[in-house]
């Protein structure tokens, strides 16, 4: 299925093949802005009740980079193709599991179709809005790794502008450059966020500059600019209003205009809970690793819809690599590892 996000057509088929396969189970379809989710369940499909787990997974994918990435490829033991680890093959092990499942668990299994522009109309909507709870949440994003995500990185996206008379490039002396005047903000914004190098896992804040617009001619001094930044916060910094402060007194001090694009909490589950500590154990044994598998992660997933509203929540799948790229793979072998945990989970809770 070519589930392109926003390819409302091929979603829609995506998810009435997934609702066919579970034909067994209570389902419902929420559609919200136009972004059409899909939720199943072994008990109901009711806010009101608590369920056991919150299983998750989203089918919207990027773009490819070739046509024929739809057309997955087997190949040395990997799976090779357009959402192969991003997220199709967590998602695909969830959808067998459940309908093979025989326990007493109440399980809701939450498929989205926004999540690769931020999640809000799927996930978001369903804990916010509608008010589905349960004591445990598991995205089944993949990795590069065995790794059970337990944090990730806030974002705050900014729109900086910048205003101001311009003139003829020969009268320097008449008129500020917007250009110039906004890089003068953005190099004191760039100072909140010093980084360590010295840190293996890079968690510290950081700030991107990815895109500037400014000016119309080289013999003209450019009387507007614009900029966009992509700041991923992380401790001492729990809420993006916490930044949104500070570099608004540096704007205002550099008389610079501020809009908030997207933002969205720093995520911590607390790795001494019942659930996670049950999934990393069973995950241990099954893998036989010694170390365990908790990870930070700089990146977001809808993992922080359920851990916004009080719900213990991971981000945990199979293992691949590449994805967004043109060889994004998923190795086979790790799909089976991952049912084999998920099943062990299951009937330890």
């Amino acid at each position: 299925f070519k589930t392109i996000t926003g390819n409302q057509k091929e979603i829609k088929k995506a998810l009435n093949f997934i609702q066919s396969y579970l034909k067994n189970y209570r389902h419902k379809y929420i559609q919200q802005k136009g972004f059409l989710s899909l939720l199943i369940s072994n008990a109901d499909v009711n806010p009101s009740i608590n369920y056991d787990v919150i299983f998750h997974g989203h089918i919207d994918v990027v773009p490819p980079n070739e046509p024929n990435q739809f057309y997955p490829k087997i190949k040395e033991g990997k799976v090779y193709g357009r959402g192969a680890l991003d997220m199709k093959a967590g998602l695909a092990v969830l959808i067998y599991l459940l309908k093979f499942y025989k326990g007493n668990k109440k399980i809701l299994l939450v498929v989205t179709s926004d999540e690769e522009i931020g999640g809000e109309n799927g996930t978001g909507y369903i804990f916010k809005n509608m008010g589905f709870r349960s004591k445990f949440f598991l995205t089944a994003e993949g990795e590069k790794e065995y790794f059970i995500k337990i944090k990730q990185k806030g974002v705050l996206m900014l729109k900086l502008s910048k205003k101001t008379k311009g003139e003829h490039s020969a009268y320097t002396w008449k008129s500020k450059n917007a250009i110039e005047q906004l890089f003068l903000t953005y190099q004191k914004i760039k100072k909140l966020f010093p980084e360590n190098l010295n840190d293996p896992e890079h968690w510290y804040s950081t700030v991107n500059l990815g895109k500037i617009n400014g000016g119309v001619a080289t013999n003209s001094i450019p009387d507007y600019a614009e900029m966009y930044i992509d700041i991923r916060f992380c401790e001492p910094y729990k809420t993006s209003q916490e930044l949104e402060n500070k570099i608004k007194e540096i704007c205002k001090q550099n008389n610079t205009q501020m809009e908030v694009i997207y933002s969205t909490p720093l995520m911590i589950s607390d790795k001494k809970n019942y659930f996670i500590q049950t999934l990393n154990k069973l995950s241990k044994k099954i893998l036989k690793k010694r170390k365990d598998l908790f990870f930070n992660n700089h990146g977001t997933n809808d993992a922080r819809f359920a851990n916004s509203v009080g719900i213990p929540a991971v981000a945990f799948g199979p293992i691949g690599k590449n994805y967004h790229a043109s060889d994004e793979f998923v190795y086979i072998d790790s799909l089976y590892d991952f049912h084999k945990i998920i099943r062990a989970f299951l009937n330890k809770l």
